[in-house]
């Protein structure tokens, strides 16, 4: 039985994969700090889970020590970019430093020859004009905020860590995930909002943003069997996009939010809402994931969305 470390257990993705990585016969270990989840639902799945702040290494080293994983699947980070507007220095910590002190433990610990799936991000390409999409992995990266910096420093590291001290490394850039459990950004926003107000739980106005700007959804049930076969057909060394495959207009999205909403809603642009700087569009070519680990995505956004209201629905009862 394969052991397998998740640091970020507690996040959304983390606990999702946690729970995949159960059910296919993995022992799971994982760590968190603040955790963005509920810690509690990921236990049943994990042997051990460890309370550690990843910016301190001798806790970290201690775990791995303990664990001896065969596969590190590195998911913890400060993971808003709009939080990273007023956390520059957090997200730097624990997205950079954090990495930093996952290779060196591996390295001084002697587990090599672990497999290391870097969770990275595709907001590191940042902005994109039209004519470079889809984005493939040799895209430059051009981040438009901290968050998406301390993203592109992350997937160099990786690299750095893989050609010039030999670990075995690959480095996931995650696109928009989403899916039942998402906290903090449109889709899970739009959901939260259109499940409140069927409950009478909020008036029927919906405030948005930059209703323009293009995204590409992927379901966090899709994205974690995409991992997993990463993990065992993936190339050390290499990158891949690991994202939805056609994206939308926000007003789409809401569109599809909307659909069969038995309340009238009045949709309201607010300045306030609107960044400073957006990438106008995330859209990514995934041509290698498809060719080198038979990637497919199963969800459809709609599909997604209403799973997601229908979480939200639940959660808000209780």
């Amino acid at each position: 039985m394969k052991r397998a470390f998740i640091t970020g257990i507690g996040g959304f993705i983390g606990s999702h994969l946690a729970k995949k990585m159960s059910e296919v016969g993995y022992e799971v270990y994982g760590s968190y700090f603040r955790p963005t989840s509920d810690v509690e639902m990921v236990k049943p799945y994990a042997v051990k889970t460890y309370n550690i702040d990843v910016r301190y290494k001798p806790h970290l080293k201690e775990a791995l020590e303990e664990v001896g994983p065969d596969v590190v699947y590195h998911m913890a980070a400060q993971s808003y970019p709009m939080e990273s507007f007023k956390a520059p220095s957090y997200t730097m910590e624990t997205n950079v430093l954090g990495t930093l002190n996952l290779f060196e433990s591996l390295l001084e610990l002697g587990l090599k020859s672990t497999r290391i799936m870097l969770a990275s991000s595709t907001a590191a390409y940042g902005f994109i004009d039209p004519s470079e999409t889809p984005v493939k992995e040799n895209q430059p990266f051009r981040p438009a905020h901290v968050y998406g910096v301390s993203k592109a420093t992350q997937d160099l590291l990786g690299f750095t860590y893989f050609s010039s001290y030999g670990l075995d490394i690959i480095r996931l850039r995650i696109g928009n995930c989403v899916g039942p459990g998402r906290k903090g950004e449109v889709v899970s926003d739009f959901t939260y909002r259109r499940a409140a107000i069927e409950l009478g739980m909020t008036e029927p106005v919906f405030r948005v943003g930059n209703l323009h700007t293009k995204r590409a959804f992927l379901d966090v049930r899709d994205a974690v069997d995409c991992f997993l076969s990463l993990e065992k057909h993936g190339r050390s060394g290499e990158a891949y996009n690991v994202s939805g495959e056609k994206p939308c207009s926000i007003k789409e999205l809401l569109d599809i939010v909307l659909e069969g909403c038995p309340v009238k809603v009045e949709i309201v642009v607010d300045k306030d809402l609107v960044r400073e700087k957006d990438e106008p569009i995330y859209w990514n070519d995934l041509s290698k994931v498809k060719d080198e680990a038979g990637f497919v995505q199963k969800f459809s956004l709609r599909q997604t969305v209403e799973d997601m209201v229908r979480w939200w629905r639940e959660n808000l009862k209780k």
